[in-house]
């Protein structure tokens, strides 16, 4: 995606481990729209499962990353399994206590080498920056590593409270604006009722995450400022990408404005909300079943099958003016059933 997890827009290309880890997890996969002979030249392409990641927040982002990087070790002995899932959990443990911009120096671990590659993995995931220090290997936490046990210890006490959630948010929004480079890291949106999107960011991360069910054509910005529209036609394109309307939502709440958070203010006005809602309905107007069709012989076997069907939840549609029913095929070999022993009655009155 051209950013690293600390927050900087950059231009390197993910090492091919990080690849292969996206596509191993199933956040990237190869291009099934290619022509191409050599399938090996595919290009990569986001999934649907991938759109959900970049809408989710990003301690979570980071801790699914952890997550799939502790089942991926399963191929190893059971013992070396073990011990490098302590070690990697240890270590997310000691980050949440080290400091942004320091460096450690990699004999804190010790002599442990299930640590050490910990530390390797980590650097590759932009959880931490590893280098050479005076000959020495060191790594630098990076701040979504040391926010990441805390935020969560944090969240804890306080999540049934609106405004506590928003007292680092609305820290980190002040910080940002105030500095003289505004921060890359930050996002905080404001959704207005005439659809306008407001987001404070420079990062082009979220810029392009925005602009997944936003009009990219309404795009304009400021230097610590953009603009976006929600549009029918941008919300249905962000549905054929695979992502949900409560994703975009649980999206729009997550980053939504801290000075939203206070006062019992909405985070989504209720039209937007509901209209967003009503799009992705749109999609459901028309539902395929499969169905099994009946020509009944006479009107009084359309009443009686007809009857039966209703009332034993079978029935999908019936046509009086034709004596045809349709009924639902997961129940039609129960109604084949008492079609026969009806017609057996009828023949012996």
């Amino acid at each position: 995606d051209g950013k690293g997890m600390n927050g900087a827009d950059s231009v390197e290309e993910p090492s091919e481990a990080v690849v292969l880890f996206l596509t191993r997890i199933g956040l990237m996969q190869e291009d099934p729209d290619y022509k191409g002979r050599d399938k090996s030249r595919a290009p990569l392409v986001i999934t649907s499962k991938g759109y959900e990641f970049m809408l989710r927040d990003i301690n979570a982002q980071v801790w699914q990353f952890v997550l799939q990087y502790l089942n991926s070790l399963s191929h190893q002995p059971p013992e070396m399994r073990d011990t490098v899932r302590m070690q990697a959990l240890s270590f997310l443990i000691c980050l949440g206590s080290c400091r942004v911009g320091e460096g450690y120096h990699n004999s804190v671990l010790g002599k442990n080498k299930a640590a050490r590659q910990v530390m390797k993995d980590f650097g590759r995931f932009g959880l931490v920056f590893v280098c050479r220090v005076a000959g020495k290997l060191a790594f630098y936490p990076t701040r979504v590593a040391v926010n990441l046990v805390a935020s969560n210890e944090k969240a804890g006490g306080t999540q049934t409270d609106s405004f506590g959630q928003s007292v680092a948010a609305t820290r980190q929004l002040e910080e940002a604006l105030d500095a003289p480079v505004p921060s890359r890291s930050h996002l905080a949106v404001v959704v207005q009722t005439n659809f306008q999107v407001v987001a404070y960011t420079r990062s082009k991360l979220h810029v392009s995450t925005l602009g997944l069910f936003c009009d990219v054509q309404s795009y304009r910005r400021l230097p610590n400022v953009i603009f976006f529209h929600i549009t029918r036609d941008s919300i249905r394109s962000a549905f054929r990408l695979g992502v949900t309307a409560d994703q975009i939502l649980r999206f729009l709440h997550v980053h939504a404005h801290p000075m939203l958070r206070s006062g019992g203010r909405q985070l989504v006005p209720a039209n937007v909300r509901d209209q967003i809602l009503l799009w992705d309905r749109e999609r459901q107007r028309v539902v395929m079943d499969e169905v099994w069709g009946h020509q009944c012989r006479d009107a009084a076997e359309f009443t009686a099958v007809g009857q039966y069907a209703s009332d034993s939840d079978a029935l999908a549609w019936g046509a009086a003016h034709t004596n045809k029913l349709y009924i639902h095929f997961r129940k039609h070999e129960q109604v084949q059933t008492y079609i026969r022993k009806w017609r057996t009655k009828q023949l012996r009155s």
